[in-house]
């Protein structure tokens, strides 16, 4: 079994970006890991009781230091650039990592699109996975970031808040 992993949008009091107006979720490539400054600092907005979940899918995705240690424990493929989120005015500073993996080929062919090229139904195919545990996929139009039954198991067992794992189909 493998799940898509996501922000969990339920959460009410999250921070806000100050810079970044948010409506799509961009994504760097593999390829692109040498250009990224190994820390970058993105500034946000909030109060001393805005919530910092695990998991930021946009602007780009992200994951808290807690959730970057275990998914780095699981796959070794997967590179990581610092991010710091600064709240300024209260002295709020948080460690996050950038999620940077090669997209596997790993769409079956009974996935489906909408005519407009979103994605429609998303179906995996476990023998083109492999062993990979933590990857993002070729072909589908939102940058998603998928992992498999063991990891997503581990990040249920901890207490992340802001995370939510949806199942994905398998053949």
């Amino acid at each position: 079994m493998y799940f898509e992993m996501e922000q969990d949008r339920r959460i009410h009091n999250r921070f806000r970006f100050r810079d970044i107006e948010i409506t799509t979720r961009g994504e760097f490539e593999m390829e692109e890991s040498d250009q990224i400054q190994d820390i970058s600092v993105l500034y946000t907005l909030g109060d001393g009781d805005s919530i910092y979940p695990d998991v930021v899918d946009a602007p780009v995705f992200m994951v808290s230091d807690a959730l970057k240690k275990l998914l780095a424990a699981y796959d070794p493929n997967v590179v990581y650039r610092r991010v710091m989120l600064n709240q300024k005015g209260d002295g709020i500073q948080k460690k996050y990592w950038l999620l940077l993996s090669d997209k596997l080929d790993c769409l079956d062919g009974s996935a489906e699109w909408y005519p407009n090229g979103w994605d429609k139904r998303i179906v995996l195919n476990r023998k083109r996975i492999g062993q990979r545990r933590v990857f993002k996929v070729r072909g589908v139009h939102t940058p998603r970031v998928f992992v498999n039954l063991q990891v997503s198991e581990s990040i249920l067992r901890r207490e992340f808040e802001g995370i939510m794992l949806r199942p994905v189909e398998t053949v």
